[in-house]
């Protein structure tokens, strides 16, 4: 199990996608860390997920920024959206790959002020619990964890990976996407189990990374 952690490690390391299956939802999303994104991440994002798009970040991240939170009612989850934006410079109206991976490296240079940002935008925000998947077993702390333990900047892109007939990727389709593209799969569960094993091994060694050590 934990040799698959490694491989998608590895693959983030290298700026690589990899499938996050989470046992309690039942479904998998594509991740990429945010981190030197391009155009063509998010074309591919687009075209092979299909699903619904988002950079996932620290919460102390988008507290710099000044993004608020969105009220959650009627839902049976606590999916952590937070108002999505457009960096003020993109030409166009913001949805393009090429606007959304500008968008994407304007929130995550530390140098980027509040007023950077136009809201409502079209790069969906999503916020990650301070501790990570250790604190909410969820895909927006595991890309945030996995980007942590590939020691690069602490946020990445997500999206649902659906199927032809519009329902979730099952395995089968997963595991053939995978193998299709090279992509390594893990579970949030494994993802969890491995970073509690790596956080004994470092003996409480916080994994943190403060956003001003990835500079872009």
């Amino acid at each position: 199990m934990f040799s698959r952690v490694t491989k998608a490690i590895k693959a983030f390391t290298e700026r690589r996608f990899v499938i996050i299956f989470s046992e309690n939802e039942k479904e998998a999303d594509l991740a990429i860390p945010a981190q030197e994104v391009t155009a063509e991440a998010v074309i591919f994002l687009a075209k092979v997920a299909s699903g619904l798009l988002c950079l996932a970040l620290p919460r102390s991240r988008l507290k710099e920024l000044e993004i608020d939170s969105l009220p959650s009612r009627y839902r049976a989850t606590d999916t952590p959206f937070y108002s999505p934006v457009d960096a003020k410079e993109v030409e166009n109206s913001g949805i393009s790959a090429q606007d959304r991976a500008f968008t994407i490296k304007k929130v995550i240079d530390p140098n980027t002020r509040p007023e950077d940002l136009a809201r409502p935008g079209h790069v969906m925000l999503l916020g990650a619990h301070p501790d990570g998947v250790i604190g909410r077993d969820g895909h927006t702390e595991a890309v945030v964890t996995l980007c942590q333990l590939a020691g690069v900047y602490p946020g990445g892109l997500l999206c649902e990976l659906v199927s032809d007939s519009g329902d979730m990727m099952n395995a089968k389709e997963l595991k053939a996407l995978a193998k299709r593209f090279k992509i390594p799969i893990i579970t949030v569960g494994a993802l969890a189990e491995f970073t509690r094993y790596f956080l004994r091994q470092k003996k409480g060694q916080d994994l943190t990374i403060k956003q001003n050590s990835s500079r872009l």
